[in-house]
C-alpha cells in the first residue's frame, strides 16, 4: 500500500484545533451518515441530467459501490480516480470512496491523455471511473490508448449515464450486481479524505492533500458564515473535481443536510432555467459565471426571488458588474482562498455594500490572516504584501513534493498563498494580484491585478488580463490582452491610454501594448493562463525581430485571437 506522507501541525496547533471544536476523531462518512439517519426521505443531489436521490437513496447506491471498490481489493488510503463531470454519480462515487477509507481523487473532464498519465501515475490511483461519453470526448477509447502507460490502474468503471456501456465494466452492473457494504471501513478524522489537484496556471498540477479534519473544519466555518444551513438548496455549475466544486456544491450541502443541485454543462440559459426549477438558495462560481448569468437576465426575466447570494472567487469581480446584479435581481458576495487553504475569507450576508463592493472579506471562524514582506515580515495595515492563512482548513502538502511543501508551509501552519494583498485595521483584505504577476518596470512594481480591474471599468471590455512583456531597456513593460464587448467596434490602443489617463493613474502602468483576442485562456475554475499569455507575447516579439516570418511557427501558443496592435 502506498504511503503518503504528509505534514501535520504541530502537537500544540493538534491539541488547539481540538480543544476549540474544529478537528475531532468523526469522518466525513460519519457526517454523511449522520445526515442520512436525520433525512432519509429528503431529496440530497439533484443533476440537470433529471437524476434526483433522496438521502436514503443515494446511500444505498454509494454502498453497492463502496462493496465493489473492495472487491476490486481497495485498501484504507490507496487512491481511488474519477472523471466525472456534474452528474449525481460523481456523489457516489466519492461516497463509496469514504465508505472504504479509499483516497477520492476528482479529475477535471476536460483532462486529455497528459494529463490523465501525469496525474494518475502520481497518485497511484487503484480504480479509475470514466464516463462513457461526455460532449465531444471519447474516454473509452482514450483510456484504452492509455492503458500500457497506467501500471497502477487495475479497475476502469464506465459510468453509462448517457450512453450505453463499452468494453469496460459499467456503473449499471455495479449497482445491480454488488450488495449494499453494510459496515462502513473504520478510518480516522486525521486520514487524508482527498487529493485535489490544483488547475495548474503556471505548470503541472499539484496534487493537494486534505484530511478529513481539513474538509471538516473548512465546510463548517464556511456554512456558518453564510448561514448556511438544512433548508438550503446549493446549486453548484462549476467543475466538481475544482475545490469550489468538491467542497462547496458536494461536500457542504451533506455536512449540514441541504440539497445539491449539479450542473454538467454551464449555459447561462440552462442554469438560471434549473436554478428557478429548484428554487436554488445560493450559487457558486467565478467571475465568467457571473457575467454571463448577468447578461442572460438582463435579457429575459428571470423568477429569481429564491436566490440568497452568488458567491463568486477565483478572479475579481469587476464593482460595476456587482451593481448591475443588484439591480437585476441578486446579490453578488467575494469569497477568498486555494485549494490549499478553502476558503478563508468571505464577505458575511450582512457587511455594507462598501466592504461588499471594495473586499474580498475578512477571516472565516477559527482561520488567521496576515499580510507579510519578501522577510515574511507582518506589514502594516494598508501596505500591499504577500497573503498568509492559518487554520484547521489547511492542507497538509502536496502529493510526494515535500521540497515544494515546504516553500508554501512552514513549520507554524501557515500556508503563503503567493497572493498580494493590503489589509485594513478591521481585518478585511483585498487581493491586488499575484507575486509572479508583479510586473517591475524599470525598478518600478506594477500590479497586474490593478490594472486589471482597471480595463474591466471601460465599457468596451468584457473580459482583461495583463502580463509582463521583455524589455530590453526597461526589463519589463506592461502588455493588456483585452477581450472586447463588441467586436465591430472594439477597444483600441488610443481608447485605452485615454481611459487611463482619465482615471488619474501613473504614466509607468500603462499598458504599452494592446492585444485583442475572442477570448483569454482560462482554466475550469476561470482562472486566466497567465504562461500562456506570456509565451503568446513572446513569441510575437521574437517573431517581429526575425526577418523570417514562418520562424517559430510550430510553436505558436494557442491563443483565440481576434487581432492586435502595437505602440
Amino acid at each position: 500500500m502506498p504511503q503518503y506522507a504528509h505534514r501535520k501541525p504541530s502537537a500544540e496547533r493538534r491539541a488547539k484545533y481540538r480543544c476549540d471544536g474544529h478537528w475531532g476523531d468523526a469522518t466525513l462518512a460519519e457526517y454523511w451518515q449522520m445526515a442520512v439517519r436525520m433525512s432519509p426521505d429528503k431529496m440530497a443531489v439533484t443533476d440537470r441530467q433529471g437524476a434526483a436521490y433522496t438521502y436514503a437513496e443515494m446511500d444505498r447506491a454509494a454502498s453497492r459501490i463502496a462493496s465493489a471498490l473492495l472487491d476490486f481489493g481497495v485498501k484504507p488510503g490507496e487512491c481511488v480516480a474519477f472523471q466525472l463531470p456534474g452528474w449525481s454519480e460523481f456523489t457516489q462515487i466519492y461516497l463509496a470512496c469514504l465508505k472504504v477509507g479509499a483516497i477520492a481523487v476528482p479529475l477535471l473532464p476536460s483532462y486529455l491523455e497528459t494529463e490523465l498519465t501525469y496525474i494518475l501515475n502520481k497518485c497511484e490511483a487503484r480504480v479509475l471511473f470514466i464516463s462513457t461519453a461526455f460532449k465531444k470526448y471519447d474516454p473509452p477509447s482514450m483510456l484504452r490508448a492509455l492503458r500500457p502507460q497506467l501500471p497502477f490502474v487495475q479497475q476502469i468503471i464506465a459510468v453509462d449515464k448517457i450512453q450505453p456501456g463499452c468494453e469496460f465494466s459499467t456503473l449499471s452492473q455495479l449497482l445491480e450486481n454488488y450488495p449494499p457494504l453494510e459496515t462502513n471501513v473504520a478510518t480516522h478524522g486525521d486520514d487524508i479524505a482527498a487529493v485535489l489537484f490544483t488547475s495548474g496556471t503556471e505548470g503541472s498540477p499539484k496534487g493537494v492533500m486534505l484530511t478529513h479534519n481539513n474538509i471538516i473544519a473548512s465546510e463548517r466555518a464556511y456554512c456558518a458564515t453564510l448561514n448556511l444551513s438544512y433548508l438550503d438548496t446549493i446549486m453548484m455549475p462549476a467543475p466538481l473535481a475544482h475545490a469550489t466544486g468538491f467542497l462547496h456544491g458536494v461536500t457542504a450541502p451533506f455536512l449540514i443536510g441541504a440539497r445539491s443541485v449539479l450542473l454538467d454543462i454551464f449555459t447561462p440559459q440552462d442554469c438560471l432555467a434549473l436554478l428557478v426549477q429548484e428554487k436554488c438558495t445560493c450559487i457558486m462560481g467565478a467571475t465568467p459565471f457571473v457575467y454571463d448569468l448577468l447578461c442572460a437576465v438582463q435579457k429575459q426575466q428571470y423568477d429569481l426571488s429564491a436566490l440568497r447570494f452568488f458567491l463568486c472567487g477565483g478572479t475579481t469581480v469587476p464593482k460595476h458588474m456587482m451593481k448591475d446584479c443588484l439591480k437585476a435581481g441578486f446579490k453578488v458576495l467575494s469569497v477568498y482562498g486555494a485549494t490549499e487553504s478553502a476558503p478563508h475569507t468571505l464577505v458575511k450576508l450582512d457587511d455594507p455594500f462598501s466592504r461588499v463592493m471594495n473586499t474580498d472579506g475578512t477571516a472565516a471562524p477559527g482561520i488567521e490572516v496576515k499580510v507579510v514582506d519578501r522577510a515574511r515580515k507582518i506589514v502594516a495595515d494598508g501596505v500591499i504584501g504577500e497573503e498568509a492563512s492559518r487554520g484547521p482548513n489547511v492542507f497538509v502538502g502536496y502529493l510526494h513534493e515535500p521540497e515544494l511543501t515546504a516553500l508554501v508551509l512552514d513549520d507554524d501552519g501557515w500556508y503563503y498563498s503567493g497572493d498580494l494583498c493590503r489589509k485594513d485595521a478591521d481585518g478585511y483584505i483585498k487581493i491586488t494580484g499575484r507575486k509572479k504577476d508583479m510586473i517591475i518596470r524599470g525598478g518600478e512594481n506594477i500590479s497586474s491585478r490593478e490594472l486589471e480591474d482597471i480595463l474591466l471599468q471601460h465599457p468596451k471590455v468584457r473580459d482583461a488580463g495583463v502580463v509582463a512583456m521583455p524589455d530590453e531597456r526597461l526589463g519589463e513593460r506592461v502588455c493588456a490582452y483585452v477581450v472586447s464587448k463588441d467586436n465591430q467596434h472594439p477597444l483600441t490602443f488610443d481608447d485605452m491610454t485615454a481611459f487611463f489617463r482619465s482615471k488619474r493613474v501613473a504614466k509607468y502602468k500603462c499598458p504599452e501594448r494592446l492585444e485583442r483576442v475572442i477570448c483569454l485562456p482560462r482554466t475550469a475554475s476561470g482562472k486566466i493562463k497567465k504562461f500562456l499569455l506570456r509565451e503568446d507575447i513572446l513569441f510575437k516579439l521574437e517573431a517581429e525581430k526575425s526577418s523570417s516570418p514562418a520562424c517559430g511557427a510550430q510553436s505558436q501558443p494557442q491563443i483565440n485571437r481576434a487581432s492586435s496592435s502595437l505602440r
